[in-house]
């Protein structure tokens, strides 16, 4: 699947979106910015990676802090910027590096909800700390992996309708924080219906 198809499905329930998180009774990006709480301060800086329509951002909008965004999926643009809860929007995918962004630029980073559509996250990682300053927060969840995944691999992949999911292992995403120089600060598991996914809070070293 190329990234234009991935987007263009992306777009085509971003309407829909903030409806179908409601139904879900899923409130991930809630549980996620309750954690990183402690750490922020009102008048900083965040970019959210795959903002989408803002569910994210608008928390920490709402804490004081100045929010910047990135999507590749043009219509979540658009209903982020109508929501009228950032300070800057760039369309541009994840995966592509690097970013269009200033290394050492932001104070901290949020991407809640989309690395378990991304296979490779090493390229994730490095980007995160080009553009992340010494001491801040990258708060980021990954789908946890099944049991029966083997210790050598990244993820498991599953077809979830027209969407690749993987889970990827705690383990890798560890040796990625090491790698990168971020320490871990939280963890918690969060149940999204019969899906358990990690929550992490880690700061640039």
């Amino acid at each position: 699947m190329t990234q234009e198809t991935n987007a263009a499905l992306h777009d085509s329930y971003a309407a829909d979106y903030d409806s179908q998180v409601q139904a879900y009774d899923c409130y991930i990006a809630e549980v996620l910015f309750g954690l990183c709480y402690e750490f922020v301060q009102p008048g900083q800086s965040l970019l959210d990676l795959g903002i989408g329509s803002g569910l994210s951002a608008l928390l920490f909008t709402k804490a004081g802090l100045n929010v910047s965004g990135m999507d590749f999926s043009a219509a979540m643009l658009e209903i982020c910027r109508s929501k009228g809860i950032t300070a800057g929007l760039k369309q541009h995918d994840i995966q592509q590096t690097p970013w269009p962004f200033s290394s050492d630029g932001f104070d901290h980073l949020v991407c809640c909800g989309v690395l378990h559509f991304i296979r490779n996250l090493e390229s994730i990682f490095g980007e995160a700390g080009r553009v992340l300053r010494a001491g801040g927060l990258f708060a980021f969840t990954t789908k946890v992996a099944p049991s029966t995944l083997s210790h050598d691999s990244k993820y498991d992949k599953q077809i979830v309708g027209d969407f690749e999911i993987l889970s990827h292992s705690s383990e890798h995403v560890k040796s990625l924080l090491e790698q990168y120089s971020f320490e871990n600060l939280k963890t918690q598991k969060y149940f999204v219906g019969d899906d358990i996914f990690n929550l992490w809070v880690v700061q640039k070293q």
